[in-house]
């Protein structure tokens, strides 16, 4: 669990609330990583006849990074 899930929480009861909430959306998690892995495989192939190729292909590895980002924050396994 990131520990971005915590901040600004300054009792250990707090922190174990939040825990337990967070755990309680396991499922709802799973489902969503579900889905982020598939926008992520979706991928265009580079079309290097455009002028504008490059452009496209840092957008694509730009957009397949926020998604690894918000795959790593709804990784909610114990540690």
């Amino acid at each position: 669990m990131q520990a971005v899930w915590f901040k600004g929480l300054n009792t250990k009861t707090a922190k174990e609330e939040r825990r337990k909430e967070l755990l309680s959306y396991r499922q709802a998690f799973e489902a969503l990583q579900g889905h982020l892995q598939q926008w992520e495989k979706h991928t265009t192939g580079a079309d290097y006849n455009s002028p504008s190729w490059a452009y496209k292909q840092a957008d694509q590895i730009g957009y397949n990074r926020a998604i690894q980002d918000v795959l790593k924050l709804i990784d909610i396994k114990e540690k």
